[in-house]
C-alpha cells in the first residue's frame, strides 16, 4: 500500500486534517483522558490498541495523539503495520493546548 501521509505531522497540519474529516484517535490512559481531551476524539488506550484497532473507522487517515507524541508515534507505526493510513501528531495534547486549541475535561461520553 502506498502511504500518502507522513508518519508525523505538526499540530497545525493535524488540525487541518481533523477539520477536513480525519478521525482523531487518543491513545492515552483513562485518567489522562478525564483530566483533559480534544473534543470529538475517539479513544483506545495504547495498551488495548492491538486488540481493538478494528473498531476504528475503516476509511480515511487517522490522526493519532497522546500527551507529547511518543505513544502516538508507536500507535501510528502499529496501525500502519495493519494496513491503515495513520499519522502521529507531534507534541500531542501538550502542543495542542500550547496553541490555544480547544479541550474539554471531566467524564467523556462513552468512557
Amino acid at each position: 500500500m502506498a502511504v500518502s501521509v507522513p508518519l508525523e505531522v505538526d499540530v497545525e497540519a493535524a488540525r487541518t486534517m481533523i477539520a477536513g474529516g480525519a478521525p482523531l484517535l487518543d491513545v492515552r490512559d483513562a485518567g489522562e483522558r478525564q483530566q483533559r481531551r480534544i473534543p470529538g476524539a475517539l479513544w483506545i488506550p495504547i495498551e488495548e490498541l492491538a486488540q481493538r484497532w478494528r473498531e476504528l473507522p475503516p476509511e480515511g487517515t487517522l490522526v493519532v495523539h497522546c500527551a507529547a507524541g511518543s505513544r502516538s508515534y508507536r500507535a501510528t507505526k502499529f496501525l500502519r503495520e495493519q494496513g491503515r493510513l495513520a499519522t502521529s501528531m507531534v507534541g500531542g495534547l501538550s502542543e495542542w493546548e500550547a496553541r490555544g486549541l480547544p479541550t474539554e475535561s471531566g467524564p467523556a461520553a462513552g468512557s
